[in-house]
């Protein structure tokens, strides 16, 4: 059921990005992820943010007269993090590749040229690709399916729009466990960092 309702609104993010009535956004970004809640040898940590980075495209579309505007996005998001006691280059460093659907639900007040908004954004997201620790790892041992929240600010001036935000993933995406390593309550977090153009 849950799968079900995440491609429902992949779906429905899809179809509001190809037909809504408004301007078209291309968007790029740097992600700073934590991997939370891993317990080594029974003792719980997090690993270090490690830099990212997110791109697509999307559509914004806008109710003037209270300042809420619906943005939904299509991005190819890479998340990155590390164990702090290792640092060569070799080290447990977790990459998975994700397309990524959120929906950008913003309020703001328009100054002259400058709009600052704030934003929520639920999303779901799906792992197409891993790499660095994890290239050994099978994908039946990866919840490919994630999902989570994001909350955040920005400021657009003219068609230029800035926004940082901050994301909790809900999801689980790894079955991975052993003697020592046990990964199935482990979730990325962190904090994002955007540059959007609108047409």
């Amino acid at each position: 059921m849950k799968k079900q309702l995440i491609v429902l609104t992949i779906m429905l993010c899809l179809g509001t990005v190809a037909f809504a009535q408004g301007s078209f956004v291309v968007k790029a970004g740097l992600n700073f992820n934590t991997l939370q809640d891993i317990k080594v040898n029974n003792v719980e940590q997090a690993w270090n943010a490690q830099t990212g980075f997110h791109a697509g495209i999307g559509a914004q579309y806008r109710i003037p007269l209270i300042g809420l505007s619906f943005q939904p996005e299509l991005l190819y998001s890479r998340m990155r993090t590390g164990d702090p006691q290792e640092v060569n280059d070799n080290s447990y460093k977790f990459r998975l590749d994700y397309l990524e659907v959120p929906l950008n639900i913003q309020w703001g007040i328009n100054i002259l040229f400058l709009r600052p908004y704030i934003f929520a954004s639920p999303y779901v997201r799906y792992a197409l690709a891993k790499g660095d620790w994890l290239t050994d790892v099978p994908w039946e041992d990866i919840n490919r399916f994630d999902y989570g929240l994001s909350l955040g600010a920005g400021i657009e001036i003219w068609k230029l729009q800035v926004s940082g935000k901050y994301s909790w993933s809900f999801g689980h995406p790894f079955h991975i466990d052993s003697d020592d390593w046990q990964l199935d309550d482990a979730n990325f977090r962190g904090f994002e960092l955007s540059v959007a153009f609108l047409f």
